[in-house]
């Protein structure tokens, strides 16, 4: 079309050059698309060993090859379709959505092979898979090469994992970003950016612990705190620098009335109705969760109290559950947890600072501990768990982190581990690794019940 409208010379030479050239790239694509399938193909048992968390047996490898042709062969599927439904198989199987190495085989116990130790060390520290520096076969299990590999894990960003998963599941706030029992038009400062930052609060903090290897007794203990712009703005937080950061840790957070887990508010709120305090939800989640007492449930046709605070009447709170205990049915159990919720008064529904209830009572935080003496608010308390309840506290996380670890129940056979690990925490200053390093190196966390291999490592 050139030539015939006149065209001559460079003209013609450069569009001869431009289809040659196309021409030339186009069939050096397709060439090159061809060489690459099999290497995708490659790439896809990889993928397969990374997301099945172990090495592949050799008809596996030979399955997943014969899958894709078959979906090229018979299905006429692309070599893009073809590896899309390959992956999607893979991701399918219970080799990915189940540990199948805590599975049990046989009789006796035996020692975790290296690829089931990697498995259960991430597991237990970020809540996914190993890394590429997890041990190699030929560092198989020793327990100065475990210690190690602990210590870097839990100074990795992805320890977030154990927060999340094992802190915030101990603590009841798991799903706290989904927490909806709150009448915003009473509390319209209960935005979903002040509930967000909430559930970070103990996150954050729980990290800070566990990376600077701080004593267990701060989460008791601390005098401070972590808060963003929004909650500090809740706490009545001022003149704090964010501008290199949307988080800062505050110190002397006890004159805010903050610092460690008992004033966040994000237990404060957890444990409210949503239009009233609530000191026996508050005080049974502190001696459930964080002291580890076992509380049977309350008997049939107990009268609640009234859902909203300004509709109390002439009783105050305290009253109320002064007169609830009256029921000797009632009394039994709420004497061992209503004098630690009433502590928390001088919090609200939304873990607020108040000096008045709803009802504008002057708020009663004064109340008679189970061991006999009288403390007031939440300072009150700090001094009473420290002072009565520290062991327990101590104890119940042990228990706690190492039945996660385990991911099973504990028996009989772990107490000696639980007491091991409480001497240790003791001479280890409470330092949060002294925990860690504990289990990692028991005889539970190296063994599994069942004498046989699911999986062998291809020779």
């Amino acid at each position: 079309k050139a030539i015939r409208n006149g065209g001559s010379g460079e003209a013609i030479q450069a569009i001869e050059d431009y289809f040659k050239n196309i021409n030339s790239q186009i069939r050096w694509v397709e060439s090159e698309r061809l060489k690459s399938e099999p290497v995708h193909l490659d790439l896809l048992i990889q993928f397969a060993q990374r997301a099945w968390r172990r090495p592949l047996f050799d008809n596996e490898a030979k399955q997943l090859r014969a899958f894709y042709r078959s979906l090229r062969d018979d299905d006429g599927l692309s070599h893009e379709d073809a590896i899309r439904d390959s992956v999607v198989s893979i991701l399918m199987s219970p080799h990915f959505l189940y540990r199948v190495d805590l599975v049990a085989v046989g009789e006796g116990a035996r020692r975790l092979t290296y690829f089931e130790l990697n498995n259960r060390l991430s597991y237990f520290l970020w809540s996914s898979l190993p890394d590429d520096e997890s041990p190699q076969p030929n560092l198989t299990g020793t327990i100065d090469r475990v210690v190690v590999q602990s210590r870097r894990m839990l100074r990795d960003e992805r320890v977030r994992g154990l927060a999340t998963e094992f802190a915030a599941n101990w603590l009841d706030i798991r799903r706290f970003e989904e927490h909806n029992s709150v009448d915003r038009e009473r509390f319209p400062e209960f935005t979903d950016e002040l509930r967000k930052a909430m559930f970070e609060e103990p996150i954050r903090f729980f990290i800070d612990l566990v990376q600077n290897d701080r004593s267990v007794l701060e989460l008791i203990e601390a005098d401070y705190t972590f808060v963003n712009p929004v909650l500090a703005k809740h706490y009545g937080i001022e003149d704090l620098d964010f501008s290199f950061n949307d988080w800062v840790r505050v110190d002397s957070a006890h004159k805010f009335n903050r610092g460690g887990l008992l004033p966040m508010s994000v237990f404060l709120t957890k444990n409210s109705p949503g239009l009233r305090t609530s000191p026996v939800k508050r005080g049974y989640w502190v001696v459930r969760r964080l002291l580890g007492e076992r509380i049977p449930p309350p008997p049939p046709n107990v009268p609640d109290l009234p859902e909203d605070e300004s509709q109390l009447g002439d009783l105050s709170l305290p009253e109320m559950l002064a007169r609830h205990r009256e029921n000797k049915s009632c009394a039994g159990c709420h004497d061992r947890f209503d004098a630690i919720g009433l502590a928390f008064e001088g919090f609200g529904p939304v873990g607020e600072r108040r000096t008045l209830d709803l009802g504008n009572r002057p708020i009663e935080s004064t109340a008679v501990y189970p061991k006999g003496d009288e403390r007031t608010g939440i300072e009150g308390l700090h001094q009473y768990l420290v002072e009565h309840r520290q062991q327990e506290f101590i104890e119940n996380l042990c228990r706690k982190l190492l039945s996660y670890a385990l991911g099973r129940t504990l028996v009989l056979s772990d107490e000696p581990l639980i007491a091991k690990m409480q001497t240790q925490l003791k001479t280890d200053d409470y330092r949060f690794s002294s925990l860690i390093e504990s289990i990692v190196t028991s005889r539970q966390f190296l063994y599994k019940r069942g004498d046989k291999q699911l999986f062998e490592v291809n020779k």
